[in-house]
Parts: C-alpha cells; structure tokens; sequence
C-alpha cells in the first residue's frame, strides 16, 4: 500500500491543525492507512503542498484555501466539534483511495 500524504492547515499552523493531525494519525492507524502527516498556515498551504505534494488537504479556515489545482481540499473543523465528523471522514478515506 502506498503512503498517503495529508496536509492540515488551519490560520496560525498550530493549535487546530496540530488537533486534527492527531486525530487523523489515531484514525488512519485504526484503519491500516499508511499515511504521512504535515501541518501548515492556511497562507504556506500552495507553496507547502507544491514540496510536499498531498493527496489530500484538510483545511480549518474553509475550503477556499489556495492551493495547487487537482489536490482535493477537505474543511476539517468537523473532526475538532464531532459534529458531522462521521461525513468528514468519509470523504477524506474517499479522497485517500
């Protein structure tokens, strides 16, 4: 299997972003998903994913971050509240297959 790239960027590349990576670690873990985590500011994300190069971002600030065409963009606050949470991921293991 091979190594999916997440990148999670919120405003300030710290506090939401650094939850919601842990939150995906624990998460991909449970379901056998290799995958390397980076986290970001929402205004390093297009130069970051341009190096980094993502199958996958999952944005705090929205999902109008910019970011290079073609890289599907998730809005990830959900995985923080718990609201909606269950149709978040859903997408993001939509996004990773």
């Amino acid at each position: 299997m091979d190594v999916k790239r997440v990148l999670i960027c919120c405003a300030n590349g710290v506090a939401t972003s650094t939850m919601v990576s842990m939150k995906c670690k624990k998460k991909f873990k449970e379901l056998g998903i290799d995958a390397e985590v980076q986290t970001c500011t929402s205004n390093e994300a297009k130069s970051k994913a341009a190096s980094f190069k993502p199958d996958i971002i999952i944005s705090n600030v929205g999902k109008n971050v910019r970011v290079p065409e073609g890289i599907p963009v998730v809005y990830g606050v959900n995985l923080l509240s718990g609201q909606g949470a269950d149709e978040t991921w859903a997408e993001i293991i939509e996004a990773l297959k």
